[in-house]
């Protein structure tokens, strides 16, 4: 058994300096938080119901009056093309949602940025794995412009149900990550 004698360095070591810790780490969590309320995540969220005939392709055209949230100033002409408002890292998510017009059908879709191409998802399944969304990452300078593109094989397919069923179940997310 030790018989050492607590001075008030001792005390201060062991109360003082663990909740001094604890208060440090808090408040930096604090302040990240506070930075991010500042300074949000450049980003922007689109929504659209697309239809597409047998056979064909299209820039898939987002509704950008309109976005689910938008953080910054994201140009475009005409839905199709959207320029980045700063240069960096940015992260494309697209996904997809919908039904065959006359059977089986088959879907896919693809991001084309200046320095990069990518993309994926199949819809729906056919005897092959499908998923519903794929994600790119690419450096943009400022200005440089991106396009969603879409092509569907052997029948049409549609994200919504006709005439009175806006099914907007094509989505595209782009989040600037890094500088």
């Amino acid at each position: 058994m030790s018989r050492q004698v607590i001075g008030p360095a001792d005390m201060n070591s062991q109360v003082y300096d663990v909740h001094n810790a604890l208060y440090t780490v808090a408040n930096d969590h604090e302040a990240s938080i506070n930075q991010l309320k500042a300074n949000p995540v450049l980003s922007v969220t689109l929504q659209n119901p697309l239809s597409l005939p047998a056979n064909a392709s299209s820039v898939a055209y987002w509704n950008t009056s309109n976005p689910l949230a938008r953080v910054g100033t994201w140009a475009t002409t005409d839905g199709g093309t959207i320029k980045v408002p700063e240069a960096g890292v940015y992260r494309f998510t697209m996904s997809s949602g919908g039904w065959s017009v006359t059977g089986l059908s088959k879907v896919r879709a693809w991001i084309i940025t200046p320095t990069a191409r990518g993309g994926g998802f199949y819809y729906p399944p056919l005897n092959e794995p499908a998923t519903n969304s794929f994600t790119l990452t690419a450096r943009m300078n400022a200005g440089e412009s991106f396009t969603a593109w879409v092509v569907s094989w052997w029948n049409g397919f549609r994200s919504d149900n006709g005439l009175g069923d806006d099914r907007d179940s094509w989505n595209l997310t782009v989040e600037k990550i890094s500088a």
